[in-house]
């Protein structure tokens, strides 16, 4: 009986239950957001749909994950004024998936379906790993982490996967920067470019606990920049124009600020809630409370609240997935001011 209660206890346990339950929460939005019907007759008086059997959902699906995002391996330089012109840097992250895809859609039909499932919630759950060997904080901490997870999962995402692989980046940044660990720091903002363009701000998070070495980050940024314009030579064009990351107008299907004006109060309040107070409002809570703040750390929380305003839509929930490990960085402060 007493190693039954000493294994509930273990870190192993603990890591077991944790990851189970996240896989839960990602397959829980799968299903949620799968289309169960398909239409057989489209006359305007007479529309007659079909209920899906599993099996051909997932096969859908499995084949949607391999085609998806194959637009962003044509090397054309295009500068539309879209959301989706950026993505052609981030090809080295579609071409990644697109081979596990293939790899397992060669195995098994369904395969795709149940690798992307597997794939996301495993990145979701090392990095909640990382940030607690990074910050060392007691376990109830774990469940802030849990519930944020659960939060974002639960709205309508129409996309995740850079998200969720920048978030790991992130939190395997911080304990590079924490513990001294230039080659793995530096193969982490190099990963995180390469998954999405944002990941430069992951760099100056060198300066949140080595705050005075300034060359380091100066060397970490330029060898970052040539590796991502190298790779990217052959639309060198387009990265110096600036609507190709940041598009100027507004953009058909999503929610832009404008729209916010002529929206109604009450939704209008629940979105700022949802994508501004609520994931800025925890790390804030526990920053505000520290009497040495790290500028740094706050500096980042305001470069990623002003990216989430002008760079993304006002509606795109899961890139808040990237605040969380930021709001690990702060309790971190807090609490060891606390012991002090």
């Amino acid at each position: 009986m007493t190693n039954i209660f000493s294994f509930l206890k273990s870190n192993l346990f603990i890591n077991l239950i944790s990851f189970l339950f996240i896989t839960v929460v990602f397959l829980n939005h799968t299903h949620n957001s799968l289309d169960r019907y398909k239409k057989i007759n489209s006359e305007s008086n007479n529309e007659t749909y079909i209920l899906l059997e599993n099996s051909v959902i997932k096969k859908e699906l499995s084949q949607n994950l391999i085609l998806r995002d194959s637009y962003i391996l044509d090397r054309e330089c295009k500068v539309t004024g879209d959301f989706h012109d950026r993505h052609k840097v981030r090809w080295v992250k579609a071409l990644f998936l697109k081979s596990i895809f293939n790899f397992s859609s060669n195995l098994n039909e369904l395969l795709p379906y149940y690798a992307n499932i597997i794939l996301h919630s495993l990145i979701i759950f090392l990095s909640l790993i990382v940030l607690n060997k990074t910050f060392v904080l007691d376990k109830k901490y774990n469940l802030i982490f849990l519930l944020y997870v659960t939060f974002i999962f639960q709205q309508y995402l129409s996309e995740y996967s850079y998200s969720i692989f920048e978030t790991f980046f992130l939190s395997l940044a911080l304990y590079a920067s924490k513990n001294k660990k230039h080659l793995i720091f530096f193969l982490s903002c190099l990963f995180a470019i390469l998954n999405r363009e944002s990941g430069f701000v992951i760099i100056f998070s060198w300066l949140i606990f080595n705050n005075d070495e300034f060359k380091k980050l100066i060397l970490f940024f330029v060898f970052s920049a040539l590796i991502f314009i190298g790779i990217n030579f052959d639309i060198l064009k387009c990265l110096f124009e600036p609507k190709f990351f940041v598009p100027l107008e507004n953009q058909k299907g999503q929610v832009n600020f404008s729209d916010l004006i002529n929206n109604n109060l009450i939704s209008t309040a629940k979105l700022i809630f949802v994508n501004f107070l609520l994931p800025f409002g925890i790390g804030i809570f526990y920053l505000i409370q520290t009497k040495v703040k790290n500028k740094i750390l706050i500096a980042l929380f305001l470069i990623y609240l002003l990216m989430f305003i002008f760079a993304t839509p006002a509606h795109h929930i899961s890139v808040r997935l990237i605040i969380l490990p930021l709001i690990f960085a702060s309790i971190y402060f807090y609490k060891r001011e606390k012991k002090v």
